[in-house]
């Protein structure tokens, strides 16, 4: 806004909670403007019986101020007669704008009130998104609308580019009809330009290879130097297909095995120093994709265990797809799953109509050898940390609902790595039907947890907790914190999903990996995932930056905000899941992975949590 400092008038009556309504809102305000003592009040923005004037200041209350900036954004476009649609809920302070109409969606332009505090700024948060229309099914034309894939249908390379140019067409069009607005005597004009603001970088990751080699490159780095620690036992493959699908394995054979792309992958061997060969191999005749011949072809697979007990084994299922349309019960995936991992195998899941072609097996090999190796216990790399001896706990949550979408079950569950990157154990933090037995689990548990002989040697630990996690969670988690000494704590809210985006001044528009920058005095907008130095070219769509905010609470370290962060992006490249899997730090991402996987294993009879509570990364 080209004003940012001004005074507007509300009315305001002493606060009574059986007038808030969409009309009649609740804000704390001082007596006097200028007096630091603030107390609740009703407020509403027009004229009302009973309720007095009061002129506030922009900075009276940040909140407030926003709110009535998008009441009369919203008026003038009311009297100006523009198509607009707004937000459901209070504090959504989103207005959305038709841009073009598609057969199967519409693309959208989005404005949300925002105050940029690092730069004491009111102003617009501006986005493009492609809301699809009700009943139609994901594919590649609405991902190609979405600006996710390219127009040529692969990921879409100029993602930032494309959604830039957007934003641009908008404002050279309905934007020059909405650009000002008054407030009282106020009258604002909207920039059309977008906020320049300050952008730092945080180091390089350094990855950490067998001999303790380091390289700025996983792939390269295990191909120069060898995997940080290789696995020592046998290993017996256990592959699970139908007979007709008998050709899908012999080209994933010949793929692991290094014959079939040597360029894009050398082989299990001559990789990770892991012996693949038909010797190890054996296969369980798959019947049937019923609960029946899937419980048949896992107790074949157990006994195939005990039958090696000196070796490790690893099970490998070519399924035709997910079998989305079925429940958890009846799926073949789940299923298997949860048979052979509640005893100790591992399960490399394949599809064959997502895998089973070869340009997709070029691609692809890599990553599924990868994940073989880490499910096996190797470890491929590890980062180089910022901070020595620090104990990072990845907190997810996720719940179980019923046929009416109630929550009849609760699931947190913690992923604990070092800041190294290495996965050291999976902890159930709470597990209850009801919200009020979680919250109270979830607090106790989390302090036993530090009184655990693993962890006492820690002095330093980061909790980084999940979208998925609530307010009330957040709440029971800092509770248990304040009563555990010894240690120096640090809480990080880690958010996927959120209102922020930004451009670079590079002719990509694609800022650089590690690029940070400072919202307020403890939120922060990171790019895991950008341009690398000295390659600057963009093969892959780059992804949306994390939002980062540090939580405050008792026994909760303040300040040293970015050795935390560093920490962070360094376990973005801690994912043994793919090579270049680098878009969220595996603390957030395996957690989210557990807590889905214990809501849908919690539908099959016989489940016990503390099966899944293991060293092994059972979740890649």
């Amino acid at each position: 806004l080209d004003k940012q400092f001004f005074h507007f008038t509300i009315y305001r009556k002493e606060y009574l909670k059986e007038e808030i309504s969409h009309e009649v809102f609740k804000y704390r305000l001082p007596e006097n403007l200028g007096d630091d003592l603030y107390k609740n009040y009703n407020v509403s923005f027009e004229k009302r019986d009973g309720y007095i004037e009061f002129i506030c200041s922009h900075d009276t209350n940040l909140d407030l101020t926003l709110k009535i900036l998008y009441y009369y954004f919203i008026n003038s476009l009311e009297l100006k007669n523009i198509e607009y649609f707004k937000g459901k809920r209070f504090y959504d302070r989103c207005i959305e704008f038709n841009l073009k109409k598609h057969i199967r969606g519409v693309e959208k332009i989005s404005l949300n009130c925002y105050y940029l505090k690092v730069q004491k700024k009111f102003g617009f948060l501006i986005d493009f998104y492609f809301k699809v229309n009700d009943g139609e099914k994901l594919d590649k034309e609405i991902l190609k609308l979405s600006l996710s894939l390219g127009t040529d249908g692969r990921s879409n390379r100029n993602f930032y580019s494309d959604n830039y140019h957007k934003i641009a067409s908008f404002l050279n069009g309905i934007f020059n009809n909405i650009n000002s607005f008054n407030l009282g005597d106020n009258k604002f004009e909207i920039s059309g330009q977008l906020t320049t603001v300050f952008s730092e970088s945080l180091e390089k990751k350094v990855y950490r290879f067998k001999g303790n080699q380091t390289d700025f490159n996983q792939f390269n780095g295990i191909r120069k130097y060898g995997a940080f620690q290789e696995i020592s036992l046998e290993v017996q493959y256990i592959f699970i297909f139908e007979e007709k699908y008998k050709s899908f394995a012999n080209n994933l054979f010949l793929s692991l095995v290094g014959k079939s792309n040597p360029g894009t992958f050398p082989g299990m061997m001559q990789f990770f120093n892991l012996p693949f060969k038909t010797e190890l191999i054996k296969r369980v005749v798959l019947k049937g994709y019923d609960n029946e011949s899937i419980l048949d072809a896992a107790k074949e697979v157990i006994k195939l265990k005990y039958d090696n007990f000196n070796s490790k084994v690893i099970a490998i299922f070519l399924e035709p797809n997910r079998f989305d349309e079925i429940s958890v019960e009846n799926s073949p995936y789940y299923n298997l799953k949860f048979q052979l991992t509640k005893n100790n195998i591992p399960l490399q899941v394949l599809r064959d109509d997502l895998t089973n072609n070869a340009n997709t097996l070029k691609w692809s090999t890599s990553n599924i050898a990868l994940q073989i190796f880490a499910k096996l216990g190797g470890i491929p790399w590890l980062l180089k940390p910022t901070q020595n001896e620090c104990l990072i706990l990845g907190i997810g949550s996720s719940f179980d609902r019923n046929e009416d979408g109630n929550i009849i079950k609760y699931f947190s569950y913690s992923v604990c790595l070092d800041s190294s990157g290495l996965y050291k154990k999976l902890h159930i933090l709470a597990e209850k039907q009801t919200k009020e037995e979680f919250l109270a689990e979830l607090s106790e548990n989390l302090i036993e947890l530090f009184d655990s002989p693993d962890y006492k040697k820690y002095k330093k630990c980061a909790l980084h907790i999940s979208e998925s996690v609530t307010n009330d969670a957040i709440i029971a988690i800092q509770t248990g914190l304040a009563k555990v000494s010894n240690i120096e704590f640090k809480v990080l809210k880690i958010n996927q999903h959120h209102k922020f985006f930004g451009y670079s001044n590079h002719n990509t528009l694609v800022p650089y990996e590690s690029t940070y920058i400072k919202l307020s005095n403890d939120e922060y907008l990171v790019w895991f995932d950008g341009l690398i130095r000295g390659k600057e070219n963009v093969i892959q769509k780059i992804g949306n930056p994390i939002h980062i905010k540090f939580l405050k609470s008792e026994n909760v370290l303040v300040g040293n905000d970015i050795e935390y962060l560093q920490d962070a992006i360094n376990l973005s490249g801690a994912n043994w899941r793919g090579f270049n899997a680098k878009q969220s730090p595996i603390s957030i991402y395996y957690a989210k992975i557990v807590a889905d996987y214990t809501a849908a294993f919690s539908h099959f009879k016989n489940f016990d949590k503390t099966q899944f509570s293991n060293n092994l990364p059972w979740f890649l």
